[in-house]
C-alpha cells in the first residue's frame, strides 16, 4: 500500500504526511523563490526579443497557509512537494486577446510544457462566468539543465497563466469575491450579475481587437513610403505576366478589400507575419499599395477568394516560413526597416511559383514584384527554385 493510500485511510497518517510536506516546503522555500525569479528573467528575455506588446510579467510563490489549505482539501492527492505544479505561478499579461495564441506559441518554443495539463480551463469559471484563463504546467528545456546554474531546478515545475489585461482584472476581482464568500452559498441573483460582468469583459476584449484593427486599417500605420520591407514588392509600370489571367479592375477592387480584412482578422496570417517580423527583428506595418499588389498577383494566378487563400496558407504554413528564411537570408537584415502586413501571402505566392519547377514561369510572374537590392529577376528566379529544392520539396506541376 502506498503512502497516499495509507494516508487517505488513516487520519493520523494524513496529518503526518501533511506536516512532512509543509516541512519540505520550509526547507525548499529559497530554492522555489530562486526558480520563480529565473522563470521571470527567462520570460522577460523571451518577449523582449519580439514585437509583441506585453502589459506585465509577474510571478509569486504559494504561501504556506495556502499550501496547507490545498493539501487539506486534496488529502492524499500529492505524495511529494515537487508534484504540486502551482507552488509557483507566473503570469504573462498581454493587451489584446488576438495576441494570446502567439504568446502561447512563443512559450512552447522556449519551455517544456506538460500537454496533459495544458491548457487548463477552470470549468467552474467557464460555466458560471465565461472567462477562460489559459494555464500551462511548464519546466525549463531539458538542454538548459546541462548548465550548472540550472541544475538545482531540474525537478521543479511551475504554472504559467497567459491573460489579457481585462482577464487579469477579472481574475483579481474574482479573487476578492472568492475570499469574501468562501464556504458560503452565493445567491442566484449575484451569480447571474457576476456572469453578466464577465461576459461584458469578454465582449470588451473582442471589441478592443476590432477597434485596434480598424484603426490600423484606417491609419495604414505607414509613416513614410520610403520604408524598406524585405518581402515587399515594388509595383511595375507594365505588367510582365504574359501568360497569366487578365485582371479586371472591379474584381481586383473586391479582392483587395477581402485581402485587407483577411490580413487584419485572420489569426494564421497574423501569427505568420509576426514570425517573419521577429525573424528580422523589425516592426509590422500596414501599407495599402502592398495590398493592391497582392490582389493583382493572386488574380493573375486564378486565386480570387479569401477561402482559397486561407486553404493554401494553412496547407503550406510550415514550408512558407522555411522558404522565407531561405529566400530572405541574413543578407537582407541590414536594411530592413519594416515588414508589411500580409508578407506571408507574398511568400505563399512565391511558393506557388516555385512549385511549378519552371524558371521561365517564375521569371514571367515574379517580374518587377521583387525588391531585393542585390538580385536581378533572373537571379532571384533561380535562387527561389534552388531554395525550394533545398528545403526538400519536389516541384509538382501546378495547373492554374
Amino acid at each position: 500500500m502506498s503512502i497516499l493510500q495509507a494516508a487517505s485511510k488513516n487520519p493520523l497518517l494524513h496529518v503526518q504526511h501533511l506536516s512532512d510536506l509543509l516541512d519540505q516546503y520550509d526547507e525548499s522555500f529559497d530554492l522555489y523563490k530562486a526558480y520563480n525569479e529565473r522563470l521571470l528573467i527567462n520570460l522577460g528575455e523571451l518577449f523582449n526579443k519580439t514585437t509583441l506588446p506585453i502589459s506585465a510579467i509577474s510571478g509569486d510563490l504559494m504561501s504556506r497557509s495556502a499550501l496547507k489549505k490545498l493539501l487539506t482539501e486534496k488529502a492524499g492527492f500529492y505524495s511529494k512537494l515537487k508534484d504540486i505544479e502551482c507552488l509557483i505561478t507566473v503570469r504573462v499579461v498581454v493587451y489584446f486577446s488576438d495576441d494570446l495564441d502567439y504568446a502561447v506559441s512563443l512559450i512552447k518554443k522556449e519551455f517544456s510544457i506538460n500537454e496533459s495539463h495544458s491548457p487548463v480551463v477552470d470549468t467552474s469559471d467557464q460555466d458560471r462566468f465565461g472567462i477562460h484563463i489559459r494555464r500551462f504546467a511548464i519546466k525549463l528545456l531539458a538542454e538548459q539543465y546541462a548548465r550548472l546554474e540550472y541544475q538545482r531546478f531540474d525537478s521543479l515545475k511551475a504554472e504559467l497563466e497567459i491573460r489579457t489585461v481585462l482577464q487579469h482584472s477579472w481574475s483579481e476581482v474574482k479573487g476578492v469575491f472568492d475570499f469574501l464568500i468562501s464556504g458560503a452559498r452565493i445567491p442566484t441573483e449575484n451569480v447571474n450579475k457576476l456572469a453578466q460582468i464577465s461576459y461584458l469583459l469578454k465582449m470588451a476584449d473582442d471589441e478592443l481587437v476590432r477597434i485596434k484593427d480598424q484603426i490600423m486599417s484606417q491609419s495604414r500605420l505607414v509613416e513614410r513610403d520610403t520604408s524598406v520591407g524585405v518581402v515587399a514588392p515594388i509595383q511595375a509600370e507594365e505588367s510582365s505576366f504574359q501568360e497569366s489571367l487578365p485582371v479586371d479592375a472591379r474584381k481586383q477592387s473586391i479582392l483587395k478589400e477581402k485581402i485587407e480584412l483577411f490580413i487584419l482578422n485572420d489569426r494564421v496570417v497574423r501569427e505568420m507575419d509576426r514570425s517573419i517580423a521577429d525573424h528580422y527583428e523589425t516592426r509590422l506595418v500596414y501599407k495599402e499599395s502592398f495590398i493592391s499588389i497582392l490582389s493583382e498577383v493572386f488574380l493573375r494566378i486564378g486565386i480570387d477568394t479569401e477561402d482559397r487563400l486561407r486553404e493554401e496558407l494553412v496547407t503550406n504554413k510550415s514550408i512558407i516560413l522555411m522558404l522565407m528564411e531561405n529566400i530572405f537570408a541574413d543578407r537582407a537584415k541590414a536594411y530592413v526597416d519594416c515588414i508589411f502586413k500580409g508578407s506571408c501571402l507574398l511568400v505563399l505566392y512565391y511558393l506557388l511559383l516555385a512549385k511549378t519547377g519552371n524558371v521561365d514561369i517564375v521569371k514571367r510572374n515574379v517580374g518587377c514584384y521583387v525588391s531585393l537590392k542585390d538580385m536581378s529577376v533572373d537571379e532571384f528566379s533561380h535562387y527561389l527554385l534552388a531554395c525550394y529544392k533545398k528545403i526538400g520539396k519536389k516541384a509538382p506541376d501546378v495547373d492554374w
